[in-house]
């Protein structure tokens, strides 16, 4: 042992006011009685220092407030001995400082070796002792025939807040197999025995540790698989129970949808009709107008084109009484409102098919130009020539301009003409050939 180094320690101490000349003292004789006893086996502690009588001599050392003792010499012994028998035979003043603080005590020693705990150095003994790895805790464990862990896998356990009675309650329930990462994995993700009897009694009694997880991670309560199974549902796996709860797929929406008539969907389709926002009360209106027997499919279709049920009885008051799913879905699709639909009405263009109005929508025709084309004499144009105007861009500007500059005769097809081709000599002869009244400059 280098006791030089050990005087200097302590002779620092005493300077920065860590500990009093006193308890200095107490220390030294302490560590010489121990030495005594134990002769060259002894661990190695600081020596005497033969000039410790005359530190009252030093200069005066300023007052500090009281600190906590060290170990008395009895109490010192006691755990230099016991760390003996633990095969330590060499530690420091911070040592004895940092098993004072930790409360690693002689008692705790000889009670862990003697059921049998081997730890590999002081700095084992201070992490068992700070993790409050208790020798009760470890006798529990090896009551319930966990043996053979060394340090850091007890402290793992503690730190994970594995309990002896945690493991022998999930033992009650059948779970004997474990290893310590499966029930650390457990207790992470909050599955509690209760829990999982509450799960067997809700009707899964075959899970394994990652499908209790599954369900833990995901809220899915025992309550939720016991309200599915009250509908049906009894026979679903862990995988299928997350996908509804994920979804938002209720017990209570499920039995909506079978007083509806809905009473033999798969998961697949619940999810669906949830994902998509088809409603038990959209379903019930759509019924109210006549659509009582569509499928799963077509209700998607509806919910996710944003057909509702008042677009659908706006169209039928326009007279619109006996389109199709795929019909009204079409229309919404290309952005047909109700609106639109019963502007064109009130020019009186009448008889639109659905396709018609998709055109007339699709090329931007608006109620306005139908009407100013109206007022230029141009009625009951018919769809396709409607468009072929709005895609030249024979505005009623543009004609106005024309028969301002050439002639009030000019007709749709020769003012298409006009603007696809412009004016030239020979265009002007053939407008006087057709009978046109061409203007003079």
């Amino acid at each position: 042992m280098n006791g030089q180094k050990e005087r200097l320690m302590v002779l620092d101490m005493i300077a920065e006011g860590k500990i009093t000349a006193e308890e200095a003292e107490e220390l030294f004789k302490a560590m010489e009685d121990v030495n005594k006893e134990v002769a060259s086996d002894s661990p190695e502690l600081v020596p005497p220092l033969s000039h410790l009588s005359h530190l009252s001599s030093l200069s005066p050392i300023p007052p500090v407030p009281p600190v906590p003792p060290l170990s008395g010499s009895s109490s010192a012994r006691e755990l230099v001995a016991a760390l003996k028998e633990a095969d330590i035979d060499h530690v420091t003043i911070s040592d004895l400082q940092e098993m004072q603080a930790h409360k690693l005590t002689a008692e705790y020693i000889r009670e862990m070796l003697a059921i049998g705990m081997e730890p590999d150095g002081l700095g084992e003994w201070i992490n068992l002792r700070i993790n409050g790895i208790t020798p009760r805790y470890v006798r529990e464990l090896r009551d319930l025939g966990i043996t053979g862990l060394d340090v850091d896998e007890l402290v793992e356990l503690r730190m994970n807040g594995v309990s002896a009675k945690y493991i022998s309650e999930l033992r009650e329930l059948g779970l004997n197999d474990l290893d310590n990462d499966e029930i650390i994995e457990l207790v992470h993700n909050g599955v509690s025995p209760r829990y999982i009897a509450e799960l067997r009694q809700a009707g899964l009694k075959d899970i394994d540790t990652d499908e209790l997880i599954e369900l833990a991670n995901h809220g899915i309560s025992s309550k939720f698989v016991a309200e599915l199974g009250a509908q049906g549902l009894k026979d679903l796996d862990v995988d299928e129970i997350v996908r509804l709860g994920n979804h938002g797929i209720s017990p209570a929406y499920v039995a909506e949808l079978k007083r509806l008539g809905f009473k033999d969907l798969d998961v697949d389709e619940l999810v669906q009709l949830g994902n998509h926002g088809v409603s038990p009360a959209f379903i019930a209106e759509m019924a109210s107008l006549g659509f009582k027997d569509m499928d799963v499919d077509e209700l998607v279709q509806l919910a996710n084109h944003d057909v509702s049920p008042g677009f659908i009885a706006e169209l039928r008051a326009l007279g619109y009484k006996d389109l199709d799913v795929d019909e009204f879905v079409e229309l919404r699709n290309h952005d047909v409102s109700a609106g639109f639909v019963r502007s064109l009405k009130e020019l009186s263009v009448k008889a639109l098919d659905v396709d018609e109005i998709i055109e007339l929508r699709n090329h931007n025709v608006t109620a306005k130009f139908i009407r100013e084309m109206s007022e230029l004499g141009f009625n009951d144009i018919d769809v396709d020539k409607i468009v072929e105007l709005s895609i030249h861009h024979v505005t009623p500007r543009f004609i106005r301009e024309m028969r301002t500059k050439y002639s009030e005769d000019l007709t749709l097809d020769q003012l298409l003409e006009i603007r696809m081709h412009g004016v030239d000599e020979d265009l002007l002869e053939e407008l006087r050939s057709a009978g046109v009244k061409i203007k003079m400059k």
